[in-house]
């Protein structure tokens, strides 16, 4: 039987199609921004990269155009990587892979271009690029250590010291190699010159003890985060009987 519709008919059609087309682009363009909300979860996720995630997730997850493998200086020289959103160094990601050949993410330098305070990623609690210590110790509820710098791994957190961060921070199982899976920040001074902070470090030197972010020796040197580095566990991992 051949149905004829009135032009009402047909017009009303056309509206309610209209309308599911764009409820379908909203639920995709809500869908999106859950998938990548920016958020740093240490021992869980990047955005949406996760434990699982692989090379060939990352076209689907990001979009192609903004996913490149290239050489990315890791602190020790270049090491092969794969770059999220090279040219926006404010949610640029460095996606180091494991040597075990089992494909997983070994680590991830977020915002790797930038040493200042405009890097989107952050941690649930606000913690991010230019973060001070006033603030990391208001989150951690104690001081915490920092490791001297002018050493190699100079101006990493070392210790938590029992704070509120350390459960935060590292509590996140194991990588493929065995180290604690956790977000590693590094600070770094945004004031004073080259010589004093050198008076500094030789005197905590000469006194032999850990340099801690209430120290009143670095208070003026106004240090903040200008790294962060996230190690996912491994689902791989095999732990080794001593």
């Amino acid at each position: 039987m051949l149905r004829i519709w009135s032009n009402e008919g047909v017009q009303a059609r056309r509206i309610q199609a209209e309308r599911l087309f764009t409820l379908v682009i909203f639920c995709a363009a809500s869908a999106l921004a859950q998938q990548n909300d920016w958020l740093i979860v240490p021992g869980k996720r990047l955005g949406p990269i996760t434990p699982d995630t692989r090379r060939a997730d990352l076209d689907r997850l990001f979009g192609k155009a903004n996913v490149r493998d290239q050489p990315v200086d890791k602190g020790e020289g270049p090491d092969d990587a794969t770059v999220v959103f090279p040219d926006l160094p404010a949610e640029g990601l460095a996606i180091f892979w494991s040597q075990s050949g089992n494909g997983e993410v070994e680590l991830v330098q977020i915002c790797y271009q930038l040493r200042s305070s405009s890097c989107r990623w952050h941690t649930e609690n606000g913690a991010t690029l230019g973060t001070d210590l006033q603030k990391l110790e208001k989150l951690n509820g104690r001081a915490f250590q920092i490791e001297l710098w002018d050493y190699d791994a100079g101006g990493n957190i070392s210790s938590w010291r029992g704070g509120k961060l350390a459960s935060v921070f590292e509590n996140g199982g194991t990588t493929w190699g065995g180290y604690p899976s956790r977000l590693m920040l590094t600070v770094e001074p945004r004031k004073g010159s080259g010589p004093q902070l050198r008076e500094i470090l030789d005197v905590l030197e000469q006194q032999k003890r850990p340099l801690l972010s209430n120290d009143p020796a670095i208070r003026p040197l106004d240090p903040a985060v200008t790294r962060m580095t996230l190690s996912l566990p491994s689902r791989t991992h095999v732990p080794v009987v001593r």
